[in-house]
């Protein structure tokens, strides 16, 4: 995975893709943090690598600053522009194309001297995606902690994640998802959003407030094809039972089903699939989740993946299995009952650390 410095250092850029253009103060104060976060990270970089980074950042820094037209940061330096990408930050590449078709929202709710702003949602037929920013009358430190998360309507059951910035002492931004359990490639979905409390960690200070957001979106263009090709080896199986593509995305769903010679062996069964296209693309992606039964062996999942090339023809899907003993120190599990909560034994199986192995490719012939 490339860090800014190796991007920089890899493009090969002419004088005359440089553009020239005006930036507010507010986007030069993150591009000073970034500088300064990443050169303490780097202390141990060669000399040269440092140096030629770190110069190619501070020309941000003067009155005017240059886009460079390359896709990875050119379009993150104007922060409220496109929150997806900025935080994001060029790492996988997922975000790119979001914002182009989110929806703007533009809702601010004030409470306790704090204003959240829904910037702009997206749902793609399984994940909403909201991007919002703060603007507070104190500093929140700088991982603050968002009490409060999306609920979909009609959803048994959700998986998200959440990720918040600092841009300077009084503004961040951040993106939050919510996947739905059940719900899939619904035509609109109407989400709530209520933010109960704001923690600053540094501080041990909980802020308490009301930020409640109620709103409805209505579903991308997308084309789902079915599937029913599978793999299966050593007692794993990996189906690939539908494909939904996107304008900005594309979202793969498939189940594992583990045979009872491993369910006896291992306490753990994890798949994780890797894509690419019979172009050589290789796609980056985030989990959604998953649903199965209530040992944990056979399960429903989906991914979510970055835009689909559209030249391309198939989809090479690899499954890659991990095989995992449970003990004390990698594994938890507590009942709650009316006496309190009572720590549940973890069964004596045969298997030992853990095994991986990969999957033959599933390939997917794209309908066009």
């Amino acid at each position: 995975m490339k860090d800014i410095y190796e991007l920089l250092n890899d493009m090969d850029i002419d004088e005359n893709e440089f553009e020239e253009m005006e930036v507010s103060e507010f986007e030069k104060a993150k591009v000073k943090k970034t500088l300064k976060k990443s050169l303490n990270q780097k202390k141990k970089m060669k000399g040269w690598k440092r140096n030629v980074a770190a110069a190619a950042i501070i020309i941000g820094l003067s009155a005017s600053t240059f886009g460079l037209t390359f896709p990875a940061y050119a379009g993150s330096i104007p922060v409220i522009g496109d929150i997806f990408r900025f935080l994001d930050n060029g790492r996988t590449g997922l975000y790119d194309d979001y914002k182009e078709y989110s929806t703007e929202i533009n809702m601010t709710e004030e409470s306790k001297g704090i204003r959240v702003t829904i910037n702009d949602a997206i749902y793609d037929g399984k994940t909403v995606s909201v991007t919002y920013s703060i603007e507070s009358d104190q500093d929140l430190g700088n991982d603050p902690i968002i009490l409060g998360h999306l609920d979909i309507k009609g959803s048994t059951g959700q998986a998200g994640s959440s990720k918040i910035s600092k841009v300077d002492e009084n503004h961040y931004v951040g993106l939050i998802t919510a996947s739905s359990i059940n719900l899939t490639n619904e035509d609109t979905v109407e989400i709530k959003w209520n933010i109960e409390s704001i923690t600053i960690p540094e501080k041990q200070e909980e802020i308490e407030g009301n930020w409640n957001f109620t709103l409805a979106l209505d579903a991308t263009e997308s084309n789902t094809q079915l599937s029913d090709r599978s793999a299966e080896r050593n007692g794993v199986q990996v189906h690939i039972g539908e494909i939904s593509i996107t304008p900005m995305s594309f979202i793969v769903y498939y189940d594992q089903v583990v045979f009872e010679e491993i369910r006896n062996t291992w306490h753990g069964v994890e798949v994780e699939i890797e894509v690419k296209d019979d172009l050589g693309n290789s796609y980056s992606g985030e989990g959604n989740g998953g649903t199965g039964d209530s040992e944990g062996y056979n399960i429903s999942w989906s991914k979510t993946f970055e835009k689909l090339d559209e030249k391309a023809t198939k989809l090479i899907i690899t499954p890659n299995i991990t095989l995992r003993e449970y003990t004390s120190d990698n594994f938890g599990s507590v009942e709650i009952t009316e006496n309190g909560h009572k720590a549940i034994p973890i069964p004596k199986k045969p298997g030992k650390g853990k095994e991986e192995f990969v999957l033959e490719d599933i390939i997917i012939e794209l309908e066009k």
